[in-house]
């Protein structure tokens, strides 16, 4: 019989190898992403800290229940709050990876980024609560019951946060040797201008950090669209095996290609607007194209998408 998983409120664990294992965030939850646990041996590698200390320290929990290893590194995919705030739980023995323009990125926007939530988080949260209470449909409810737990776990976590930066960056990537096996952090760009794969080669499986969402909008308007693309060719080129999003449900190699189908599809429908005259807000306008329209979406993100795609598009063509 399987040891009994570690449970929390703000995640469940999902074991994907001997050592292996992947906490999905709960939708109730403070998580808001998700995180991997990985036992290379002689120490333990965590990738990403959710959006909450609270939940981080569950996660801490989880990792030293799971392994009988310290935890020596914790490795940044990438600036989003959802993905490092949790650093500030973690001793100042246990080292924070990142690339150096990760790095950079915190340090210049987390201040400012927490200041205005400060200000505005609290109605927000009233303003979302209200459309909520009011809301028929059951699939739009999940997604403002998400958007609001999200902005709870935001908020309560204001009282205590610090911003830890990463002490260790690197730019053409990284390799770490365990006694038990190797993991490869992969430099990519897409959903930012600086992403980070975490790559197990022998079980080939892949941490993807928010290049890859499953049965979610994904938010592209904060990266590159073609370099994404690129990046999740790379990763396919892999073999991959198992691939963990930063947020949805554990996928497979399949999703890698479903997710750049979704940037392809919203390109299109961006061509289109643009051929047929239409304005950059009659975005609001276009119905979601299946297999989208299923999936959960949180704050407009397909909207927010095509809005940015189509002030690209045009961007473009103006400088020509």
């Amino acid at each position: 019989m399987s040891p009994r998983l570690p449970e929390s409120k703000h995640f469940q664990i999902e074991r994907l190898a001997d050592g292996v294992y992947a906490a999905v965030a709960s939708e109730q939850g403070y998580a808001s992403c998700n995180a991997g646990i990985i036992d290379i041996g002689d120490r333990t590698i965590l990738f990403d800290t959710f959006i909450s200390p609270e939940a981080a320290r569950d996660l801490l929990k989880a990792a030293e229940q799971l392994t009988s290893n310290k935890i020596t590194h914790v490795i940044n995919s990438h600036e989003h709050n959802d993905h490092i705030r949790g650093n500030q739980v973690f001793d100042s023995n246990v080292d924070i990876i990142s690339t150096a323009l990760t790095r950079e990125a915190i340090a210049r926007n987390e201040p400012e980024q927490i200041g205005l939530e400060k200000e505005t988080i609290l109605k927000e949260i009233i303003d979302a609560q209200s459309k909520l209470d009011t809301e028929k449909d059951a699939k739009r409810r999940r997604e403002l019951a998400l958007l609001i737990s999200y902005m709870q776990g935001v908020s309560k976590s204001h009282c205590e946060l610090k911003i830890r930066l990463p002490n260790i960056t690197f730019e053409n990537g990284l390799t770490i040797h365990g006694t038990e096996r190797t993991i490869e952090l992969l430099p990519l760009a897409g959903h930012t201008f600086s992403d980070v794969v975490l790559y197990l080669p022998k079980e080939r499986i892949a941490f993807m950090g928010d290049l890859l969402f499953v049965n979610m909008h994904p938010y592209l308007a904060s990266g590159s669209p073609e370099q994404w693309k690129q990046s999740l060719a790379k990763v396919e080129k892999l073999g991959v095996r198992i691939a963990v999003p930063g947020h949805g449900p554990v996928g497979r190699s399949t999703d890698l290609s479903v997710m750049s189908q979704y940037i392809q599809s919203l390109e299109i429908i961006v061509v289109n607007m643009i051929k047929s005259g239409k304005h950059v807000e009659q975005a609001s306008l276009e119905p979601i194209p299946s297999p989208f329209d299923t999936w959960l979406c949180i704050e407009d993100f397909f909207v927010v998408n095509l809005k940015f795609l189509y002030k690209l598009a045009t961007q473009g063509k103006r400088k020509k």
